[in-house]
């Protein structure tokens, strides 16, 4: 019975990288975009609105944000659907969130789907505009524009190309080795760069005119224009990049399509994107030249040209006086908040400094006459405001540390002298506080709805109260008190741009400071409440200037090239400001400025940053058929009245995605064999509370790997009625392999087909256990292996004739496991994050497992029994604990590019030594390198990886049909380590050393594309026996090839599936 143990057992590593590893890689193409896990909101209840084009779901709470969005999507559904002539196949549906302190909008447009987030926007690279109108006009041209490039259709976005190639396993009792070339490649079914998709719908219907292109946009084409380092047209076409960086594809997207509208006449965009659904078309370089007879290169070149003229005759007469004062924190693109503190002598602000995004800001204080800086504490964006003591300053920040993981913002206070933080509110919605002359109040803005407005408290966040009282949208920023403390200023926005208004906190009266054409922003107090100091594009440029109360004027303090922001004023009336250039905002002082005439050097102001004049060209029916000045001169007070319900399960339609993989596994197969044509699905709800991914793979000899994936992210009773959501899953897995076995019967010789079969359950729940960064997972695992042979005869002879032996299968192992599993990411977010993280990862695992499986008597014969159906093999119980801990900390080197990585592996079971078949391994693709998978198992593990990364060549800016190359780094490393049973012996652990290259890229503009070649060399050689043969490793070279969505995918492949088992 020797076949037992050489023909039937299959491992679960075989098991992981067969279905599960592609299972994982796909998820990361569809979903790079989203978290890995996120806060769940069974706490709301949720309603939907209908109209004859949409449904508007919303959660209590937001109606009046909802109901806006239903007439608004009304009014630009014909004008968007007319202008590209396509109208989506079933009702879109609208999601609006409101229990987060975030503002952005989402578009699938394979799902029909868009998300809204109800507060409205307030991005320092962005002008003012309605919010709603905005997003709304914005995201729907998003899924009309794209489904109109669709290649394939909606139900269809695309297919994979698949490749897994295996060691070349030397041990006779493994099957075959683990994966040492891993690709999951997309072709894609829209082909849409960055700078088009985002320019389009920024443009949507200037008709509409609830975006156009405002002084911000202007301010950050013109600094690249000036400065000579406009985004190139590569560069352009995909994210990936810094906040400013992918602001920037948006802005140049936008410049770019108004120009192509205005140049090449209004159908010239409708025909590229027409044309981008074209099979051939791989880029749009193609889809531009077939629309205006010019290739996009050359479109971009001509347009750069003229952008750079443009603005080099407009801000001509700015050189002659400039005013910009002196540069006090340069480093970094996202300086804000400038204060000076009550002697005057220092400056607090916030700073990203080296950091890729504004959210990763901390709070600095600069010293005026020692030129120095100190950073008081991280992640805090908001404005600041100094006790009248000087010692503390208070502000806001967001945080998940609510009831409901919300992202919420609250009052705080900081120590300047001991650094110790003390939050004051919990949930409050409070932003951007001020702090009276006197010391003893706040003012804050808080906002609920869509809306914002103006609330008040004292100092220890206590006896809050609302002292203005909108309720239809509207938007107040960066209140300042006055010095008397009866009044409080602000910028206010109902539609485009801001103005200043001013409440009083005793009646609640409010009444406008400044309320013109143009966008005046910041205001801010003198210390004498004579003045009021404020930034206005009056004149095409952001520039601060100075608000006489008493003679009611104004008069310009500075005249800069790019932007000047947020002033503060101290007693002297010196100023600092936020000051914008093209490498970002920066911070400036300028000491006691005066008053000069600007008149003769001043921006020569471009028409297309006013809202431009309602223009119809009534020759186009898709123009003509609107009642454009209607649109213009929306009310938003009136709002769509229909019946609402509650909510019931919408979901997407199923998208369909076929693959091709070529799985070589079986080192017998041969020809067709390798190839294995599947299919993934995916659905769910539209608020993502139900979700479905299967997938389905056969070759022509019937081999499957089968999955379904079920998730639910609702209310549970029990966990409800405790405040907990946690995400529950079922999983299933179904693999089938087969193979040949040939055994002996006296002189014959006996062939037949072999079946193993995998059959798999999983049950999780997962839920964040201390923040946002970890995750606790508790699973359940069935698992049931099984083998089997086909018919086959067994030879006669002289008195026996040949006798027919009927197919059969039985269980080789049978398990279950009871598994607590706690992963925590502190990477810090960056754009290197994936090729060259810096930070640290933390996970730590017990599985509790009782299994049955086949015990093996000394000559390796697997133990049978005879029972009334026959001879079949023995199962007999395992149970035992499994811990296994891995720590990954990620350090910056002072060459801020580098890294020094180490990584930390320990794993035991616990107890009595089990069979080998559910060792760990230390080896191969997710281990140490220079060995393969198997050669490395026991029952105990230990292994410490080093690795130094540097990059090789930065903004590598190539494209070469679909892909766009980026980034190249370079990594050095070695390991020790080993897996043992008994008691560690150091003089048995193996070394190794190596090298790999990291390539990051991105495929049809929108796919994260990573590409790495590793080569580790073995230091040591060593032999292990098994079965009676004896294989030596160590002292080579092994390589390691993949292109994936990823680099690091060894712990969750490792460790988030199972432990492998060797054969």
């Amino acid at each position: 019975m020797k076949y037992w143990r050489s023909t039937f057992t299959i491992t679960q590593a075989t098991r992981t990288s067969l279905s599960l590893y592609f299972f994982l890689s796909f998820l990361g193409t569809v979903l790079f975009a989203q978290e890995e896990y996120h806060y769940n909101h069974g706490e709301l209840n949720w309603q939907t609105l209908e109209t004859e084009h949409f449904l508007v779901h919303y959660h209590i709470g937001a109606e009046r944000t909802a109901r806006v969005v239903a007439k608004i999507a009304e009014d630009i559904y014909g004008p968007v659907t007319t202008l590209y002539q396509h109208k989506p196949d079933h009702k879109v549906s609208f999601v609006i969130k409101d229990y987060d302190d975030y503002s952005n909008g989402a578009a699938y447009f394979y799902d029909n789907k868009i998300e809204i987030w109800a507060p409205a926007l307030d991005f320092d690279l962005r002008g003012t505009h309605n919010w709603l109108r905005n997003v709304i006009t914005h995201e729907f041209t998003h899924i009309v524009q794209i489904q109109t490039s669709m290649k394939f259709g909606r139900r269809f976005p695309g297919f994979y190309f698949q490749w897994l190639n295996y060691e070349e396993e030397r041990r006779q009792d493994v099957l075959y080795g683990y994966p040492n070339t891993v690709v999951s490649y997309p072709i894609s079914g829209f082909v849409i760069p960055s700078w088009f998709a985002e320019g389009v719908a920024q443009y949507n219907r200037p008709e509409l005119s609830y975006d156009f292109w405002d002084s911000h946009r202007d301010m950050i084409l013109r600094m690249y224009a000036l400065d000579g380092n406009m985004l190139s047209w590569s560069e352009m076409s995909v994210f990936g990049k810094t906040s400013l960086g992918n602001e920037s594809s948006y802005n140049a997207g936008f410049a770019l399509t108004k120009y192509i509208s205005e140049t090449y006449g209004r159908d010239a965009i409708p025909r590229i994107a027409r044309n981008l659904s074209r099979l051939n078309m791989v880029t749009i370089d193609q889809a531009i030249e077939r629309a205006i007879g010019k290739s996009g290169s050359a479109l971009y070149a001509e347009w750069k040209q003229y952008v750079t003229e443009d603005y080099k005759r407009r801000t001509a007469p700015i050189q002659s006086l400039k005013v910009e004062g002196e540069t006090i924190a340069n480093v970094g693109f996202g300086n804000f908040y400038p204060t000076f503190s009550p002697d005057g002598k220092k400056i607090a602000y916030t700073s990203n400094k080296r950091a890729d995004y504004f959210g990763v800001s901390s709070l600095y204080v600069y010293d005026l006459e020692t030129k120095s800086e100190v950073e008081i504490i991280g992640n805090v964006r908001s404005s600041l405001a100094w006790s009248p003591d000087g010692r503390k300053i208070y502000y806001s920040k967001i945080t998940h540390d609510n009831p409901h993981g919300s992202q919420v913002s609250d009052l705080y206070v900081v120590n300047l002298e001991t650094k110790e933080e003390t939050r004051l509110t919990y949930g409050a919605r409070a932003q951007n506080p001020s702090l009276s002359y006197d010391g003893t109040r706040l003012c804050f803005v808080v906002g609920s709805d869509g809306t914002t407005n103006v609330a008040i408290s004292d100092t220890l966040g206590r006896n809050i109260r609302q002292v203005t009282q909108y309720k239809n949208g509207e938007q107040v920023y960066l209140p300042k008190w006055s010095p008397y403390g009866r009044t409080i200023t602000y910028g206010f926005s109902k539609k485009d741009g801001q103005d200043i208004a001013v409440v009083n906190i005793e009646d609640g009266r409010t009444w406008f400071v400044l309320d013109t054409e143009a966008d005046e922003r910041n205001p801010f107090y003198s210390a004498d409440g004579l003045y009021i100091y404020f930034s206005s594009d009056v004149h095409g440029i952001f520039n601060i200037f100075r608000y006489n109360v008493r003679t009611q004027t104004a008069e310009q303090l500075t005249n800069v090239l790019g932007g000047a922001f947020m002033p503060s004023a101290n007693r002297d009336g010196d100023i600092v400001f936020a000051f914008y250039t093209s490498s970002g905002y920066k911070i400036n002082y300028l000491k006691q400025p005066e008053y000069l005439d600007f008149s003769s050097a001043r921006y020569l102001e471009p028409n297309r940053i006013r809202r431009p004049a309602l223009m119809v060209d009534t020759t186009q029916q898709h123009i003509a058929d609107f009642d454009w000045r209607s649109l213009r001169n929306y009310d938003d007070t009136n709002i769509f009245g229909g019946e609402s319900k509650k909510y019931k399960n919408v979901f997407s339609s199923v998208s369909l995605i076929p693959f091709l993989r070529i799985d070589n596994y079986n080192t017998k197969n041969k020809g067709l064999d390798f190839l294995k044509p599947g299919l993934y699905f995916i659905s769910s709800d539209m608020l993502e509370k139900f979700n479905m991914f299967g997938g389905a793979a056969i070759n022509h000899i019937f081999e499957r790997d089968l999955f379904l994936i079920f998730e639910y992210r609702d209310r549970v009773f029990g966990f409800h009625q405790l405040g907990w959501h946690p995400t529950f899953s079922l999983e299933l897995y179904n693999i089938t392999r087969k193979s040949t076995a040939r055994f002996g019967l006296g002189l014959d010789t006996v062939t037949t087909g072999t079946t193993l079969s995998l059959f798999e359950v999983d049950l999780f729940l997962k839920n964040h256990l201390f923040s946002e960064r970890d995750v606790f997972t508790l699973g359940f695992t069935h698992s049931n292996y099984s083998s089997g042979f086909d018919f086959f005869v067994l030879p006669g002879d002289a008195t026996h004739p040949p006798t027919p032996a009927a197919a059969s299968s039985e269980n080789y192992f049978v398990g279950n496991n009871i598994s607590l599993q706690w992963k925590f990411d502190g990477t810090i977010p960056s754009r290197t994050r994936d090729i060259n993280p810096v930070g640290r990862t933390f996970s730590i695992r017990l599985d509790n497992e009782f299994n049955h499986f086949t015990k093996e008597d000394s000559n390796g014969y697997s133990e049978v029994e005879v029972t009334s159906t026959g001879v079949k093999l023995k199962l007999f119980p395992y149970n035992f604990h499994r811990l296994e801990a891995r720590y990954t900390e990620h350090v910056q080197l002072p060459a801020w590019k580098h890294t020094l990585s180490f990584t930390l592996r320990g794993g035991t079971i616990l107890g009595p030594q089990v069979p080998d078949f559910f060792d760990f391994y230390a080896g191969g693709l997710v281990g140490m390198k220079g060995y393969p998978f198997y050669s490395i198992g026991g029952n105990e593990i230990a292994t410490l990886n080093v690795a130094y990364r540097y990059p090789i060549w930065e903004n590598i800016d190539v494209r070469i049909f679909q892909l766009y190359f980026d980034k190249l780094y370079g990594e050095f490393h070695a390991d020790i380590g080993n897996a043992w049973n008994g008691l560690p012996n150091i003089r048995d652990f193996k070394k190794d050393v190596g090298f790999e290259l990291r390539l990051e890229a991105f495929s049809w503009y929108a796919y994260p594309t990573r590409i790495f070649f590793n080569g580790t060399y073995g230091l040591d050689a060593f032999s292990i026996t098994k079965s009676g043969t004896t294989v030596s490793y160590g002292k080579e070279w092994r390589f390691y090839f993949g292109i994936l969505f990823g680099f690091d995918f060894s712990n969750d492949v490792q460790r988030m599936l199972r432990d492998p088992d060797e054969e």
